[in-house]
């Protein structure tokens, strides 16, 4: 019908039907009008909450004390006269302090009569607590300065009233107390002006609430958790952790910390390769952020705490972003410096002495590279950066630094010594055995981004060990090897495989001196170095280091050689060993000595100076031990020490002078001395990590400055040189004081070994011919002979053996070394040193004994020509240095003359039997083709 039309009105369930004959200009007029309103209507429509009947009550209350600070008398009087209707209206319990009159005269300062009604109130109708509450809330960005501040004094008394609401039956009131935490919260990020004034009121009040902790700290890391770390939510919650602490240290303190170790004893129920992956990071990082800001002033309560301190730190440090690295490093000199104030403790002078250098070691750079932040100058500029969009908390924004075990071995033991500093002054102090049951919890339990520290950990605070403990400590060992071999985790698995040899190097001084894992444990740290990885390398020699002086104070050595003492023990394990041997190409079972030589060797060319100088104290510690059993000087040369000698000859002057050449004179053509040539070496035992190779620290590896150096250090015959040089610490290249220096004298002549003509070329040998059965009846009965006749003869005559000096105790001696097997091994020790040595000096010094043994052992040289092959060619052919070049000619001319007869031991037998091989040195045997200048003889 065209008079109709249908009128629709909003929150109307039933549209209205009109009929009229000017229906059209009736709809247009309506629809005029309806444009017109939601014009006029602004752009945002306030939203008001619907007052419910139960929340009248609450919020006139709110209403009528906010309106009695305002500034206009008549407001004031009007709302004194709607709190006294209101009490009166609800039955509200005042007590009569309340009276309903015309013309009151209220004055302006009436904040402490406000607060003692709110207070009263409070305690007597809690039941108005979360209406009460909400609407100040709701009107508190509304208001002025002025009453901002009066709406905080008469918010705190019903604080503490929520407490009954949060153990309330009623889910709906419980979720009403988080909805009022979190507009708290919101209040105070958005509130900056207010900032202090509600730190102090709101959550210092609340921080004295022990039931309501949880439920507040929940609200607190959720709300961090949605900002983010770093963002703005977060630095304003780990702040306020500071006001919630203000009232109650030790209940804060306590649910923080606690709180921290529980999410970190969640990460072992869904391991992640690190911790930064796993999901419950973002909360271990803000919480971590919580106790940085809570460890001034011992808020964190250290008295208390301080096993969980040192437990946290350890396993965060160096780990997250940079802001964070930073911030585990603030924690721990926050954690000092309480230790330093805390009025809970009393120290000794000598304990704060300790407190006070730890501070001051743990600010230097060495520390500030532990901990990873090495690129920062100011590690509290960075933890309190303060724009909170600095991309620092961003875990891709900076280059995360290579954290190594190591740095955590020197960090927890200078907190272990931190701890053990301070409880000489607390009797019955238990923090040591509770940080020890922290760190076993997890050493012992899978998680690839703790258990490795843990096993670190519990290896330096340890102290006391089963047996049982160990075992269980191999069979990680063993499960990592499993997993690098298996799992595509192989970083992990070496980071858990270095992690359990750590903690076998430290607690096996701890281990009962019966237990028969001490001997085994040699072969654990052999199979450390077979792996032939850099990383694990460190790990495996500070294993042997410590085997050996732990077996040697158990006096093993006394009475056997070690390798009685440890192939006794491989035994029972050989078949599993030989698999080892075979690959790795070092066989103990054919010589024990040379074989471990072989895997030490590779320790010479480690990226660390602490390594080398490791490998160099264990070979000294090696030279000791062998000859203990023997009751005879250190540097006597014998089948067992002559590895150990060989070994050393490059870094020890004493070995050097003490082990002399038996032929002095050199092969130069031109009569040039090597007298008086002074020679440093390294100290048998030093601790100090940071040794230099000798070619960093000695004047003649310079390559511009060497060829001068040694032309005056080794003037022509029957001159002496006018300078010494001084004897060189390898410490950072600061002068010693300990060593005497010892020379060396000139070679006797090689000149009649020199012949004329032209020697007969040897036919060239395959690798795999077999060897004649004549070498090998020498190689056996010539070794069995040696050891009946030599042996009886230094047992009744020890005298001749107990003194070692230059004239008798020659290295290359073949009345004593009469064993092709030990010549062939011998060589090829030094021939490797040559190989893979840069250092002029070290050359020279090796291939003056290659001279010699060219000499000395001629029918076994041979098998090191492939070694030495490219070397000497290169050096013939590039070389300007006499005194270098005086050696290298010798050989020459002795392989030379020595070619005029056939070898008596071929080549490949005596590689694949005997020889140290490392995998790189398998190459196709060579014959050897070095030309001298101004001779033709090329041999083979």
């Amino acid at each position: 019908n065209e008079n109709q039309f249908t009128l629709t009105i909003a929150n109307q369930g039933t549209p209205l039907t009109f009929m009229h004959q000017e229906c059209e200009a009736i709809v247009q007029s309506i629809i005029h009008i309806r444009t017109r309103w939601e014009l006029s209507q602004p752009d945002s429509i306030p939203q008001h909450t619907k007052i419910r009947p139960k929340d009248v009550p609450g919020t006139l209350l709110n209403i009528a004390l906010l309106n009695l600070g305002s500034s206009d008398p008549s407001l004031r009087s009007a709302a004194y006269n709607l709190l006294c209707a209101l009490t009166c209206t609800f039955n509200l319990k005042i007590e009569g302090q309340l009276l309903e009159t015309s013309g009151l005269c209220i004055p302006a300062n009436n904040t402490l009569f406000i607060v003692s009604i709110s207070k009263t109130l409070a305690a007597n109708e809690p039941h108005l607590t979360l209406e009460f509450l909400e609407e100040c809330i709701s009107g508190f960005s509304k208001s002025s300065i002025e009453l901002k501040h009066l709406c905080l004094e008469y918010m705190t008394p019903w604080l503490s009233n929520l407490v009954r609401f949060c153990k309330h039956n009623d889910d709906a009131k419980r979720q009403r107390v988080t909805a009022i935490l979190d507009k708290l919260i919101t209040m105070t990020i958005n509130e900056k002006q207010m900032y202090p004034s509600i730190q102090a009121k709101i959550w210092g009040s609340l921080g004295q609430i022990t039931d309501l902790l949880d439920v507040v700290l929940d609200s607190f890391i959720k709300t961090s958790a949605t900002g983010g770390l770093g963002s703005i939510k977060a630095e304003v919650m780990a702040d306020t952790a500071v006001a919630l602490a203000s009232g109650n240290v030790k209940l804060v303190s306590s649910k923080v910390i606690g709180r921290m170790c529980k999410i970190i004893d969640k990460t072992c129920l869904s391991p992640t390769p690190t911790l930064e992956q796993h999901l419950m990071w973002d909360d271990i990082a803000i919480l971590a952020r919580y106790m940085l800001m809570l460890s001034f002033n011992n808020s964190l309560d250290v008295a208390a705490h301080l096993p969980y301190l040192f437990h946290v730190v350890t396993f965060l440090v160096a780990t997250g972003p940079l802001s964070l690295r930073a911030s585990t490093h603030g924690l721990l000199i926050n954690i000092i410096h309480s230790l330093c104030t805390c009025s809970q403790l009393h120290f000794s002078e000598e304990t704060k002495q300790v407190l006070r250098l730890s501070l001051t070691e743990f600010s230097l750079p060495k520390f500030y590279l532990l901990f990873g932040i090495s690129k920062v100058k100011s590690a509290a500029v960075i933890a309190f950066r303060s724009s909170y969009r600095d991309r620092s908390f961003s875990p891709g924004s900076y280059e995360r630094e290579t954290f190594a075990l190591t740095s955590l071995e020197t960090v927890t033991e200078a907190l272990l010594e931190i701890m053990e500093a301070c409880m000489r002054d607390i009797p019955t102090c238990k923090w040591l055995d509770q940080w020890t049951e922290l760190a076993q919890r997890f050493a012992f339990q899978y998680n690839p981004s703790l258990q490795p520290r843990a096993l670190v950990v519990f290896g330096c605070i340890g102290k006391r060990v089963s047996h049982g403990q160990i075992k269980q400590i191999i069979r990680i060992l063993s499960k990592a090897l499993e997993s690098c071999l298996k799992g595509p985790d192989t970083y992990n698995s070496q980071v858990l495989i270095e992690s359990t040899v750590i903690a076998l190097t430290k607690l096996q001084p701890l281990l009962n001196k019966d237990s028969p894992l001490h001997k085994a444990l040699f072969w654990v740290a052999v199979a450390v170095l077979q792996l032939d990885e850099v990383n694990l390398y460190s790990a495996g020699t500070a294993l042997l280091e410590q085997n050996l002086h732990t077996l040697d104070s158990l006096r093993i050595f006394n009475d056997k050689s070690p390798e009685e003492v440890f192939m006794a023990i491989r035994n029972p394990l050989e078949w599993h060993c030989k698999q080892m041997d075979h690959f790795v190409g070092l066989n103990f079972n054919s010589n024990f000595n040379f074989a471990l030589v072989g895997h030490l060797l590779k320790g010479y060319r480690h990226p660390s100076p602490a390594i080398v100088a490791r490998t160099v104290r264990i070979l000294h510690t090696l030279l000791t031990l062998v000859n203990k059993h023997r009751n005879c000087d250190k540097f006597e040369v014998n089948t067992q020490s002559v590895a150990y000698l060989a070994a050393l000859l490059t870094v020890s002057e004493e070995v050097r002078s003490r082990c002399s050449l038996k032929h002095r004179k050199s092969l130069l053509l031109t009569d040039i001395s090597m007298e008086n040539v002074p020679m440093d070496t390294y100290p048998i035992h030093h601790g100090d990590p940071s040794y230099r190779t000798l070619k960093e620290t000695q004047p003649w590896s310079s390559p511009k400055g060497s060829e001068g150096y040694l032309a005056a250090t080794y003037p022509a015959v029957g001159q002496t040189s006018p300078r010494a040089r001084k004897s060189m610490s390898l410490d950072m290249g600061q002068p010693s004081q300990a060593n005497t220096k010892k020379l060396l004298g000139t070679r006797k002549s090689f000149d009649h070994l020199i012949s004329d003509t032209k020697a007969p070329k040897r036919q060239e040998m395959e690798s795999g011919i077999t060897t004649p059965p004549k070498m090998r009846r020498v190689a056996e009965t010539d070794y069995e002979m040696a050891e009946t006749q030599r042996i009886p003869s230094s047992q009744q005559h020890p005298h001749l053996r107990k003194v070692s000096v230059s004239e008798s105790n020659v290295l290359l001696d073949e009345e004593v070394l009469t064993d092709p097997k030990i010549q062939a091994l011998l060589l090829t020790v030094l021939a490797t040193l040559v190989k893979y040595t840069t250092d002029e000096f070290d050359q020279r010094i090796l291939y003056e004994y290659l001279a010699e043994a060219s000499v000395v052992f001629p029918k076994v040289f041979p098998v090191v020509h492939n070694l030495l092959d490219s070397k000497i060619n290169t050096l013939l052919s590039l070389c300007q240095d006499p005194n270098l070049l005086n050696p290298i000619h010798g050989i020459v001319q002795s392989v030379v003359y020595h070619e005029e007869s056939p070898p008596q031991y071929q080549t490949s037998y005596l590689q694949s039997k005997y020889i140290y091989q490392e995998r790189v040195l398998a190459e196709p045997q060579l014959r050897p083709c070095w030309r001298m200048p101004g001779c033709s003889v090329a041999a083979g």
